[in-house]
């Protein structure tokens, strides 16, 4: 009896094991599926006037599934206010533009993401906005989060995917922390969906509220080869650096790193220092290789890693027909080679 009781008894165990064996592989398997998908986006530049917006027809052409809208405020520097919504600002600008254009995304199965940016009036770029007392601090933050929540319950009534509360405000975000933290704690009260922060390339080391959002996000204009034409080999081998960066970054605050922006010019030394490249655009020299050779470079570094969400280019224009070619040396991909090298990424989960 002791003999036939041992035999049952691994007969059994042999049973529970395989049965969680299975158990196990099934789960495992149902965790991969349910995986989100990556992000392929653009970042959509504002129509000055309603005429010029109609749809979103050329996005199929690089399979992009994501569609960032850029609602801007203005600021003059060393004064402590934010305001938007402004009469003479383009259609597209304007709270009611963006809202007709969300509504078309959606009816054309897009997601979107709303990214707010904010243009400094004697300045230009808003990284380097500061202010010099607590008091127009106080006062700057006040207006700032009344832009931004105006825009999270707009993202919020209209079931929008995606909201940034910020973009690249280099020295704003760091001095002002426990202002941001307090901001997306009050935006959560109100929106459901992802939160998110586009950092500068060079200053997203320095945020300390990624712990509040969804995705660690960062404007990826990473200068890679300082060359005319730099070819795949000199950009891989740039990017070996970064990526092992930003995975270090993504395990570390256990986030994934979206690209809110990213994108070259179909130009010479498009994958060196871009914004000194859009302070010389009446002596740009098209170059469409260097352009092919710069998104696949991004592409094939990052598209398939884990701490990879995906990301937004930039950028994409509304008159879609007339955009771009390979005679533009813009930013936008339209109509011009690369769009083959993105859709071949986009269309991947």
């Amino acid at each position: 009896m002791r003999i036939k009781n041992t035999y049952v008894k691994i007969a059994l165990l042999f049973v529970l094991s395989i049965g969680m064996l299975v158990f196990f592989t099934n789960g495992n398997n149902s965790a991969t599926s349910k995986k989100e998908a990556k992000i392929g986006g653009v970042n959509f530049v504002s129509p000055g006037k309603k005429s010029s917006f109609s749809n979103f027809n050329g996005l199929q052409r690089i399979n992009a599934k994501w569609v960032a809208f850029n609602p801007y405020a203005f600021s003059k520097k060393g004064v402590p206010s934010v305001t938007f919504n402004h009469e003479h600002s383009w259609w597209g600008e304007q709270s009611n533009g963006v809202i007709e254009m969300l509504q078309q995304a959606k009816s054309e199965k897009l997601a979107v993401l709303l990214k707010p940016h904010v243009w400094v009036m004697g300045q230009g770029w808003c990284g380097d906005f500061d202010l010099d007392t607590e008091e127009k601090w106080k006062d700057w933050e006040n207006d700032y989060k009344n832009y931004i929540l105006f825009y999270a319950k707009i993202a919020q009534k209209y079931n929008i995917e995606m909201l940034c509360i910020g973009t690249e405000y280099k020295i704003a975000a760091t001095k002002r922390t426990i202002f941001f933290r307090s901001l997306i704690e009050n935006i959560r009260t109100i929106y459901d969906g992802k939160v998110t922060y586009a950092a500068n390339w060079d200053n997203f080391h320095n945020i300390d509220f990624w712990d509040k959002l969804d995705y660690i996000g960062i404007d990826a204009y990473f200068p890679l080869a300082n060359l005319k034409n730099a070819d795949k080999s000199a950009l891989d081998l740039a990017w070996i650096k970064i990526e092992a960066e930003l995975e270090a970054f993504s395990k570390k605050n256990n986030k994934p790193i979206l690209f809110t922006e990213f994108g070259y010019k179909s130009t010479h030394f498009t994958a060196w220092n871009q914004w000194e490249l859009d302070n010389i655009k009446d002596n740009e020299q098209i170059n469409i290789t260097a352009q092919n050779n710069a998104y696949t470079s991004l592409l094939e570094n990052c598209w398939n890693k884990d701490w990879f969400a995906g990301g937004f280019l930039w950028k994409w224009y509304p008159n879609d027909e007339s955009t771009g070619g390979e005679n533009n040396s813009d930013y936008t991909p339209q109509h011009k080679p690369v769009e083959k090298i993105i859709s071949t990424y986009f269309k991947t989960k």
